[in-house]
């Protein structure tokens, strides 16, 4: 992906980098907004929905305060209080009935003496008057009777919300006092409101929350309700698609649950959150790829078309290999600086290729004659050293007297045992004289392979002077083989050529003549080096792996030997023409240049390491490895 994004245009590359910049900065103020703004309107929602709730229980609090506070201004009253005590018979005329009711707004009054007997008593269902025995809590043996309808004393009080035969009440009972709150008890006084879907109406509108409630039984059995995480003054809350479900518990005069009180509250203010946020990842959204396309135009006025066009004179360039022509782009900025800076630079080029052509049109052919004669001079070696053996083979027919021991065997006057002896003597002579001729016949092998190389490179000289070689797939081995015979054979110090089993796998698409050149140029340095230094057992070791170079695949040809070896300063100016470690006054500094510059136009490189003096060296020749392997 980084090299196909590498190598997109300049253009496509700002374009692309501006395109993620805004998605990115999109996808972080998104992840902000949801992950800070919504849950905080969210959090508004549930704390309104809380409030609902509050307010819808405070409301039914208010009206059990009210019929409280009712009860209480018509228990503290001296009329009632003599009426309950036997006297006083006009009040319950003038007081005790339906029109009362309806004027205090209540659905039931009753009046007990203080042994908990029914004076007076009315109630009113859908304004139709019913026996009070119906309600279930004032009867007696009810355990609310007595609670409603016997206080101890003048602090004893009722209210709350009981269930009844008829459905759930707010009901309030106070002990009847004289006006001054004295006594003692003389009775009870109770009053009551059903808690029905008139009220419930009236307080939805005097709240606008919308509140309901049920028995606790009946909520318990409703699906997806847990009654067990219900508890008094907390708040259940139900987060739905539409609203907010909250619900509360609450209890009745005998502190048991009674009822569920429930408020559904919109989600106006999450909508509203929500449509904040895409509000403002639109105008996040406008702002970025406003900013986005000023920054493009800005960019392709002033960086990328200076930039194109500066890339167009260099490929014009290129493609014409004329330096004469100059970048026209005016300008005070970095790019103008930059396009002047390239036009002194190729004038500087032009100049130094036209002297350059001049001194390499000198030195061109002394090069090449001073690279060829050293390669034949490398092939020469192995051939003189095989013609000195070859003259030390044929000293040996001078020195046996096979002439002399014939004539004597001829002679009839020899002894036998005589005869027998110089017999022998000419059997070994003549073994000897097969032995010589055989090493004789290697050497001449040697030369011979060694005069075609020679004959080699002359006719690539000739006929390729001027084209690139053609290369060929090798197998390693066959030319590390023939490379090796450069080595000298009955010389000091007798240096033992290992070559790695592994070679005959590896193949590489090179020039043969060039390669052999190549690693025979750097198997006689080895050999050189050794014979410098000395070590006590002399090795040279060739081996081939495989290697990446630029993400193509390579073989590495490694010749280690455990010579004189170089140190750090050596190896940065070891290939370059005219170096030599040699204190020869025939060494030319060539081998290894010339070296570099084979391996580099067969698409390779070369690479020279060491340890230090005394530590032996390595050159890795890196080759394309054949197609196919």
């Amino acid at each position: 992906m980084s090299n196909q994004f590498a190598r997109l245009p300049l253009q496509r590359k700002v374009s692309a980098t501006l395109l993620l910049t805004i998605a990115v900065f999109a996808a972080i103020s998104y992840t902000i907004l949801t992950a800070v703004i919504t849950p905080a309107f969210e959090n508004l929602e549930l704390s309104a929905a809380g409030s609902d709730l509050v307010r819808a229980e405070q409301s039914i609090r208010a009206d059990i305060e009210n019929l409280e506070a009712m009860t209480a201004d018509w228990a503290d009253w001296d009329d009632i209080y003599e009426y309950v005590s036997g006297g006083n018979p006009s009040f319950l005329r003038s007081n005790l009935n339906r029109s009362t009711l309806e004027h205090l707004g209540i659905d039931m009054l009753a009046v007990y003496a203080g042994d908990s007997k029914e004076m007076w008593g009315m109630m009113l269902v859908d304004e139709e008057e019913q026996p009070l025995r119906e309600l279930n809590v004032l009867n007696a043996g009810n355990r609310g009777f007595n609670l409603l309808t016997a206080h101890e004393d003048a602090a004893h009080k009722t209210a709350g919300i009981v269930s009844t035969g008829r459905g759930l009440m707010m009901i309030s009972s106070r002990p009847i006092l004289r006006s001054d709150s004295s006594g003692p008890v003389a009775g009870a006084l109770v009053m009551a409101q059903f808690l029905d879907a008139a009220r419930l109406e009236r307080l939805r509108e005097r709240t606008a929350v919308m509140m309901s409630w049920s028995l606790f039984e009946d909520f318990a059995g409703l699906p997806g309700h847990d009654v067990t995480t219900l508890a008094e003054n907390s708040v259940n809350t139900e987060v739905k698609k539409a609203n907010v479900e909250s619900y509360r518990l609450l209890k009745d005069v005998f502190g048991e649950p009674i009822m569920v009180l429930g408020v559904e509250t919109p989600r106006r203010i999450t909508a509203l959150g929500r449509q904040t946020v895409t509000a403002a990842m639109l105008f996040l959204l406008s702002a970025g790829l406003l900013a986005a396309i000023v920054m493009w135009f800005l960019l392709r006025g002033t960086i990328l078309r200076p930039i194109e066009s500066l890339a167009e004179h260099m490929k014009k360039m290129r493609q014409s290999g004329d330096l004469s022509h100059r970048i026209t782009r005016t300008g005070d900025d970095e790019i103008g600086a930059l396009a002047q800076q390239f036009n002194n630079l190729t004038a500087e080029v032009h100049e130094a290729r036209k002297a350059l052509l001049f001194q390499s049109f000198k030195a061109g052919k002394a090069d090449t004659a001073a690279e060829v004669l050293h390669n034949i001079r490398n092939a020469m070696t192995p051939m003189i050293n095989g013609i000195e053996r070859l003259t030390k083979a044929f000293r040996v027919a001078d020195e046996l007297r096979v002439t002399e021991a014939t004539e004597q065997i001829r002679n009839p006057d020899t002894e036998p045992d005589r005869t027998k002896l110089l017999a022998d003597y000419v059997d070994a002579s003549f073994d000897r004289v097969k032995s010589v001729c055989s090493d004789a016949t290697d050497d001449i092998r040697v030369i011979m392979s060694q005069a075609k190389q020679i004959e080699g490179i002359l006719a690539t000289q000739e006929k390729f002077a001027n084209v690139s070689p053609v290369q060929e797939d090798i197998v390693v081995d066959e030319v590390v083989v023939e490379a090796t015979h450069v080595v000298p054979k009955d010389k000091e110090p007798v240096v033992n050529v290992v070559l790695d089993a592994a070679l005959e796998r590896y193949r590489v698409r090179a020039h043969r003549i060039s390669l052999l050149q190549v690693l025979g140029n750097l198997i006689l340095n080895a050999y050189e080096s050794i014979e410098r230094s000395a070590p006590p057992e002399a090795q040279i070791r060739l081996t081939a792996t495989d290697t990446i170079l630029d993400e193509q695949p390579m073989v590495r040809l490694t010749v280690c030997d455990n010579g004189s070896g170089f140190d750090e300063a050596i190896s940065k100016q070891i290939f370059q023409r005219g170096y030599t470690s040699k204190s020869s006054g025939d060494a030319s500094g060539l081998g290894l240049h010339w070296c570099a510059n084979a391996v580099a136009s067969m698409g390779g490189r070369i690479i020279a390491e060491s340890n230090g003096a005394g530590q032996g060296a390595e050159f890795h020749v890196l080759l394309p490895a054949a197609q196919g392997v």
